[in-house]
């Protein structure tokens, strides 16, 4: 099985973007708007204090 391959670094690119190091040499530029399509759908938990009211059981 393959490394994973992780974040090495992060900086910040203008008003709105990210440069990212991987560990495997590369990089990748971001913008705001992509990474919010990136992130998946995020739903409360049973762990979470302010929302165990809201939860049905």
């Amino acid at each position: 099985m393959a490394n994973q391959i992780r974040i090495l670094t992060v900086e910040r690119e203008g008003d709105d973007g990210l440069i990212v190091t991987f560990s495997d040499g590369t990089t990748g530029g971001y913008v705001v708007e992509e990474l919010l399509d990136l992130r998946p759908h995020r739903e409360p938990s049973e762990s979470t204090p302010q929302n165990k009211e809201t939860i049905p059981k």
